[in-house]
């Protein structure tokens, strides 16, 4: 899987579908692995429901320099609502 770090300004990042998005959506988004914080990658609360890289700690992405993001076709924001539900 390939992950592309996007840059975070001002609180907002550049989604793969060109929309700026508040890296609040990237905490929910099924696209999202990780956050650059301090500069240390912290698991993105996304990863809760899976199984191979769970994640249960909740990351201050408010704080995040970069979002570690696995989407590659250009779609976008994805919730992980519509996977649990």
């Amino acid at each position: 899987m390939t992950v592309n770090e996007l840059a975070v300004s001002g609180g907002k990042v550049t989604c793969t579908d060109g929309r700026l998005r508040s890296t609040e959506n990237c905490r929910f988004c099924v696209h999202s692995r990780y956050f650059v914080i301090g500069g240390v990658q912290e698991r993105s609360p996304a990863l809760a429901f899976c199984l191979r890289e769970r994640a249960v700690k909740e990351v201050d992405y408010q704080k995040a320099s970069a979002v570690g993001c696995a989407e590659s076709r250009g779609d976008g924001f994805s919730s992980i609502g519509n996977i649990i539900a």
